[in-house]
């Protein structure tokens, strides 16, 4: 989960990735309301506009542009409601937005695209990536949901919302288990939609799913 207390110098030092997004400039309200969205379902996230990819400082030209744009986005362009937190920064003679994004209690939220269709988007990396829908407490069977509300498992899932991904041993040293118990329980989650593998052997990576 990413730390709002952090400064905004410590932010662009951090780099993009699974909480933090950089934009030049706000270039359309559909591409920012996809971004606060998927923070939204994930675990939150900070976006500045006026850092590029190179984490440089380029500032924004009118903050008065970005600010209608980052507004039609929230009030138009996302669904259910979403509030934000968005304050100006200054940097020598350049100005800066950061736009902070809590992990939302009322997931999923939908972002409508320039076709009008809504979308349900979440973080994977640094990137903000379209699914069908999310796995929400309360929808699985009934095995499902007493394996997410075991110990083991509420501490994996607590690791996959802040960390892009994890390998079974590094999830057998989590939770104190052996290599095979850590795999098993991996490949069971798997099998229920709660967990997605990449790779194979001992260097596959696990990381949440997006259930179909």
């Amino acid at each position: 989960m990413i730390d709002f207390s952090k400064t905004t110098l410590e932010i662009i030092q951090m780099g993009e990735g699974l909480t933090v997004e950089f934009k030049r400039t706000i270039d359309s309200p559909f591409k920012i309301a996809k971004t606060l969205a998927s923070f939204a379902n994930t675990s939150g996230g900070i976006l500045l506009v006026g850092v590029n990819d190179s984490r440089e400082t380029v500032g924004i030209v009118s903050e008065l542009r970005e600010l209608q744009k980052l507004e039609q986005a929230c009030e138009s362009l996302i669904e259910m409601e979403l509030r934000i937190r968005c304050k100006s920064v200054s940097f020598g003679s350049k100005k800066i937005l950061r736009i902070e994004v809590d992990e939302s209690q009322d997931k999923p939220h939908y972002a409508i695209n320039e076709k009008g269709d809504r979308i349900i988007y979440v973080r994977i990396k640094d990137k903000s990536v379209p699914t069908n829908r999310l796995m929400l407490p309360g929808e699985g069977d009934a095995v499902t949901e007493k394996l997410l509300l075991s110990k083991p498992v509420k501490i994996l899932l607590q690791y996959l919302k802040r960390n892009d991904a994890l390998t079974d041993k590094e999830l057998s040293n989590m939770i104190n288990v052996s290599e095979k118990r850590a795999m098993r329980l991996l490949h069971e989650l798997e099998s229920k939609g709660v967990v997605l593998r990449r790779g194979s052997g001992k260097t596959a990576l696990y990381s949440l799913k997006l259930v179909n």
